[in-house]
């Protein structure tokens, strides 16, 4: 691995690894140095076998003890202090890997909620909903690790394939100790990223408050307020929002497109109302968006 500078220079760096042997692998820390904060272009899943310390990400510092498991997004600036003999091991892994396993593991309970849904509403739960291994599960776990820490070690034309096949292993047990947790955080969150999950597979059709509040399996009220606390926005507002974004893909890729079509392909059924929201959450009409787009390739 190597550092980076940006180029303002402004930031610390960059870590950045290119992954020679596969598109997932292991590093281990212990007792290490302290690491300046940073951003990389992988993502990691971190374990926390030992120790103690302080996890500093975006600003936000979290405690961290042994059994902690969390994900890290590359574009998240982090890094650790007040270390006390901690001892991690960091998965790394590709984003086109992780991107080829959320397709395949899109049914999975527990994925979205875990590798998805906590490391993007993690300020606004304050990370109360990251996982935490028993020391039974911490022990599988261990197993696990230390297995794809030998494949690593030892260089062959199967160490790469070996070491992806254990890190999905790995990625399932997590899941399933994840839906396990006896916290209430993570099991709301579970709730939520249901009904997360639900909207965005179906955000063109008929979608209510109470349909949702189904999906999560928790009455309206608290589900609303749950969903609001968790994402900053009502469930309605986020389908919107969803809904927009989508709108707005569509006329990037096919700038001929009428609006009133890509109102109806996104689930609205009045123009009027689609237009007002394009452009509260956009800042122009569909129509100037629309002209935009021809501008740009013209």
């Amino acid at each position: 691995m190597k550092w980076q500078n940006y180029p303002n220079g402004k930031k610390t760096g960059v870590l950045y690894h290119d992954f020679p042997n596969g598109r997932c692998e292991i590093s281990e820390l212990e007792n290490a140095p302290l690491m300046p904060m940073h951003t990389h272009n992988f993502d990691e899943l971190v374990f926390v076998l030992g120790g103690s310390a302080v996890h500093v990400i975006d600003d936000e510092e979290y405690p961290i003890i042994r059994g902690d498991v969390f994900v890290v997004r590359g574009n998240h600036k982090h890094g650790y202090s007040n270390e006390k003999n901690l001892h991690i091991i960091n998965v790394l892994y590709q984003r086109d890997f992780f991107d080829s396993l959320k397709i395949e593991f899109a049914d999975l309970p527990g994925f979205n909620a875990l590798f998805v849904h906590e490391p993007y509403y993690r300020k606004k739960h304050k990370f109360k909903s990251k996982l935490h291994l028993n020391p039974q599960q911490l022990r599988k776990m261990s197993q696990l690790l230390k297995s794809m820490t030998a494949e690593q070690n030892d260089e062959w034309v199967g160490t790469s394939a070996l070491n992806e096949h254990i890190f999905i292993i790995i990625v399932i047990n997590a899941c399933k100790f994840f839906l396990e947790f006896k916290s209430p955080q993570p099991k709301v969150l579970l709730k939520i990223s249901a009904a997360i999950d639900f909207i965005e597979r179906n955000f063109d059709k008929q979608i209510s408050n109470s349909l949702l509040a189904n999906k999560a399996d928790m009455s309206q009220g608290s589900f609303r307020y749950s969903f609001k606390k968790i994402t900053g926005l009502s469930p309605i507002d986020y389908l919107i929002r969803l809904r927009i974004e989508k709108a707005a893909d569509i006329m990037a890729k096919n700038n001929r497109i009428r609006v009133i079509d890509t109102a109806f392909k996104t689930g609205f059924e009045n123009s009027a109302y689609f237009t007002k929201k394009f452009k509260e959450i956009i800042g122009m009409t569909p129509m100037a968006y629309l002209k935009n787009q021809r501008y740009m390739i013209e």
